[in-house]
Formats: structure tokens, C-alpha cells, sequence
């Protein structure tokens, strides 16, 4: 599958360039689809084979008030930096149009769930974490909205990230190019351990999003916003070879399992 375009958001840096280096930095990466474009919409993300895409969205052709299970999945989201993955991020889905009453054969009407939305997240594209259930937005009084709107902490536990911060700091001995780049950390551990990954999942390099609803007939979802925001230490040595600019890269996190 192509790689899907995504929109990094600004970054914030803090006292960066510095040998060693103190601050923090802020960032973030959003993918948004547009299920009015199909294709588009399939470079980034699949969807259950109970509904069906055209320019009027994503969803099937009937009555209102019929209605089919069914789930969109996103492509992987990159998110902290391609020298410094993150520990945690918070995440945000909208999915549009908000829930839409129904008129029911007895003449009442009836407002549909929203449905639920669930995120994981891997350090290569390929191991894992299990899915994690965001929280829908309520409103201000507290009652449910029809709102699709959806947010999350995705956090990686202490324990987890001890082994990975050991071995981190033993590459960080070596004589390397930079010792705070943490994806040649990363191919130097695997090339040691290769199964790393398949027993610890110490950092967010990527997440993918599921969203799963009743899709009710003619009412197609239209977009789908995902967000992810991060904080990671901005501490950090620079490079031996002053042209190597790698600590001034702030693209998102890019290794990928073999």
C-alpha cells in the first residue's frame, strides 16, 4: 500500500542545538480522510466489507432505519521525532456527520450511537499494543452528545520502557556518529536481539485508530480527523560531524520493521 500523506503540526523546540542540550520539545501529527474522495480515502484507511465507499461517503444505500455493523481502520500515524520516539501521546478523533436522528416505522424517532473509537500503538509498524477505548466528549451538562468526538491518553507504563532505556544508554557509550539518535539505538539493538519488539513495546512510534458503529442506511460518514500530540526531553548530545544535521530533523518517528 502507498504511504499516506499526513500533516505534522508545528513544533515547538526549546533550547535544542546546544552540546548537551536541556529543554523540551511539543509537537504533534494529524491524518485527516475524506470519504468523499474515494481514492484518497483508501491510501488511508480499510473498512469492513458491510459498507461500501462512493463521493457521497463512506456507508451503504437503504432505509434510514435499517442498519449494519461495520469498522474503518486507519493507516499507522507517526508521531515523535525521527531521532526521539514518545513515551505517550494524546490522541483526538472527529469523525463526521454528527449521529443523525432516524424516523422509526412507528412514527418516533431516534437519535443512533456514536459508536466507539479505539487506538494502538507500535515502535515498528509491526508488534503491536492491544486496542485501548478513547472516551467520547459529553456535553457541558454532562449527558452524552451526538457529537463524534473522541480523545485519549496513550501512555507506555515505566516498566515497560526500563530494558529499552538500558540498552539506550549502553549505545549512547559507543563510539557512534550521535548517541542520542535512538533509531540507530534501535537497528543496533534489534541486530542483537531481533525478537525485542515482540516482548516490549517501550515507546509510540505510531498509532492507528478503529472505529466501529451501526452504519444506518444513507447516512455515509464523510471525514474522519485523527490527531496525536506528544511532550519528549529535549536533552540531547550533538553530533560528531558538525554538517551532520540529524538533531535538527524534526520529522516524525520512521523505522519500520523489516
Amino acid at each position: 500500500m502507498p504511504s499516506p500523506c499526513f500533516r505534522s503540526l508545528p513544533v515547538i523546540i526549546a533550547i535544542l542545538i546546544a552540546a548537551p542540550v536541556f529543554g523540551s520539545i511539543m509537537g504533534g501529527n494529524s491524518l485527516e480522510i475524506d470519504f468523499t474522495k474515494p481514492d484518497d480515502a483508501k491510501l488511508k484507511s480499510t473498512w469492513s466489507d458491510t459498507i461500501d465507499i462512493s463521493p457521497q461517503g463512506l456507508g451503504w444505500d437503504s432505509s434510514p432505519a435499517s442498519a449494519r455493523n461495520g469498522w474503518i481502520q486507519t493507516s499507522p500515524l507517526a508521531t515523535g521525532l525521527s531521532w526521539r520516539p514518545a513515551s505517550s501521546v494524546t490522541a483526538r478523533v472527529m469523525i463526521e456527520p454528527d449521529s443523525q436522528p432516524i424516523q422509526l416505522a412507528s412514527g418516533q424517532t431516534s437519535t443512533p450511537w456514536i459508536g466507539s473509537v479505539f487506538a494502538r500503538y507500535s515502535p515498528d509498524r509491526k508488534n503491536w499494543s492491544s486496542w485501548q477505548a478513547l472516551t467520547p466528549a459529553y456535553s457541558t451538562d454532562g449527558t452524552p452528545t451526538t457529537k463524534r468526538i473522541f480523545t485519549a491518553l496513550l501512555s507506555v507504563p515505566d516498566r515497560e520502557q526500563k530494558e529499552y532505556r538500558a540498552l539506550i544508554s549502553a549505545y549512547s557509550q559507543l563510539d557512534v556518529e550521535w548517541k542520542s539518535d535512538e533509531e540507530a539505538a534501535v537497528k543496533w539493538i534489534l541486530k542483537k536481539d531481533p525478537r525485542f519488539f515482540e516482548r516490549s513495546l517501550p515507546f509510540v512510534g505510531y498509532v492507528e485508530f478503529l472505529f466501529e458503529a451501526s452504519f444506518y442506511g444513507s447516512q455515509r460518514i464523510t471525514s474522519f480527523k485523527s490527531s496525536v500530540s506528544y511532550g519528549i526531553g529535549g536533552m540531547a548530545s550533538v553530533p560528531k560531524d558538525p554538517k551532520n544535521k540529524r538533531n535538527q530533523d524534526f520529522s516524525p518517528w520512521r523505522f519500520q520493521a523489516p
